[in-house]
């Protein structure tokens, strides 16, 4: 369901699922608008749980999770349960595992309220938590019952966020439908100055790609990998910059799904796969999208290393010590 102002369409919706209870996740900084207000919504109709962690990578976590499973029993959850994901990515693949886990799988309901949550992260089956070795590392596949989408709050996202969300966009064009491009030159803008129109083409760029694809590879196993384009190096790049310092300083995922991009562009020119005019179109749409190749200054090479030697796609491909597979153009 995808539309503007369509705040009391989505709880009248959740409404008809029959739950015999709610359980909203979310996250510190959504808990107190959209989140609140629609838990609220929501305790009309059935008894609702709030969840709230602090924002951050650094809480998707097993200890979020075990935290949220015992609040979960201990609030009376059972089959009939509905778990509402309303927030980023981070809240929502903690509600997907967790929907996931309770009794071996409760209905989970995604209400994105950033760019790259709505046009990427719900867009698939994939739930997961990072380990301290890299992200996503412990997970599985669950399906949502429902997408919800309300443009008009994804649009009053930060500066920031909405630059982020549109890297995977980008990411689907330059890896996947090249044809793409010259839509999205039109429609990036480095001052994220968005409208919820914009946004919604945005979604449909993102949705044509990305739902393809899972159609034909549900579980991202096989024609799905090309989704991973740019994650191996930009993964490493969001852990290590979460561990580098201040927390404002921490890498959005988008932003190091950008660089992460670039670096594999790099790696395959020097491969001789891609030539200098592919490596600059690469440049030009991250820098389109108003991010940044210097927030990379100062983490350190061998940090970055570390967490690439244990990127989720290992064993795809057999690699010898010195080696990482990585999906190149």
């Amino acid at each position: 369901m995808l539309g503007e102002d369509v705040q009391d369409e989505m709880a009248e919706t959740l409404g008809s699922l029959r739950a015999d209870r709610f359980i909203v996740v979310t996250d510190d900084n959504v808990a107190d608008v959209v989140a609140g207000k629609l838990a609220g919504a929501l305790d009309a109709v059935a008894p609702t749980l709030l969840l709230s962690h602090p924002p951050g990578e650094e809480h998707k976590n097993l200890a979020t999770l075990s935290r949220f499973v015992d609040l979960a029993l201990d609030f009376g959850a059972t089959r009939r349960t509905v778990l509402v994901a309303a927030g980023g990515g981070i809240p929502g693949n903690i509600a997907g595992l967790l929907a996931g886990l309770l009794f071996r799988g409760v209905r989970l309901v995604h209400v994105p309220t950033t760019v790259i949550a709505a046009c990427d992260s719900v867009i698939s089956v994939k739930q997961a938590v990072n380990t301290s070795h890299a992200k996503n590392m412990v997970g599985l596949y669950h399906p949502p019952e429902l997408i919800l989408v309300d443009l008009a709050v994804v649009a009053l996202g930060s500066p920031r966020d909405l630059r982020s969300g549109t890297c995977e966009t980008v990411k689907n064009a330059l890896a996947i439908d090249p044809a793409q491009i010259p839509r999205l030159r039109r429609l990036l803008r480095r001052r994220a100055d968005y409208t919820p129109a914009d946004l919604g083409e945005i979604f449909d760029l993102s949705l044509a790609v990305k739902g393809r694809l899972l159609l034909a590879d549900p579980y991202e196993k096989y024609s799905g990998l090309l989704l991973e384009y740019g994650h191996t190096i930009g993964h490493a790049l969001e852990l290590a910059s979460t561990a580098h310092g201040a927390k404002e300083a921490a890498l959005k995922h988008g932003e190091a799904v950008a660089l992460g991009m670039v670096a594999a562009a790099d790696v395959a020119h020097r491969m001789g796969l891609l030539d200098a005019a592919d490596v600059a179109v690469h440049e030009e749409l991250v820098d389109r999208a108003g991010v940044c190749r210097c927030l990379a200054a100062g983490i350190a090479p061998t940090t970055v290393l570390h967490h690439v030697a244990y990127d989720n796609k290992r064993g795809y491909r057999s690699c010898g010590g010195d080696e990482v597979a990585m999906v190149l153009l």
